[in-house]
């Protein structure tokens, strides 16, 4: 049920990806994957030791498919889940991506 009204709050489609990004977490320099994407928000992966919370801003760059593009955000922490130095937290870009720009991240070749 959680998942239900979890969705049903969602205003935009989620789609599943393998992205690669590279972004500054409060400083940190950091190499994350992102496993899903929408224009509002994105899950990401990634490794350290460093403490991360809810709140925290993060700037990203992430790589466009088969090209040399980079697409350039800001977001902030909306969830953390820690297992050892393996964490998966949740974002919420400070501005929505567009419609083409999703497009681009989530075309498959």
């Amino acid at each position: 049920m959680a998942t239900d009204k979890l969705n049903e709050k969602r205003i935009k489609q989620r789609f599943s990806v393998n992205l690669k990004s590279t972004g500054n977490l409060e400083g940190q320099e950091q190499q994350f994957l992102i496993s899903n994407l929408s224009a509002t928000g994105a899950r990401l992966h990634f490794e350290t030791k460093a403490t991360v919370k809810i709140g925290m801003s993060i700037a990203l760059s992430i790589t466009i498919p088969n090209t040399v593009l980079r697409v350039q955000t800001e977001a902030n922490v909306m969830w953390v889940t820690r297992q050892g130095n393996a964490i998966s937290l949740g974002i919420k870009f400070k501005e929505p991506l567009s419609d083409t720009m999703v497009q681009q991240l989530i075309k498959k070749d």
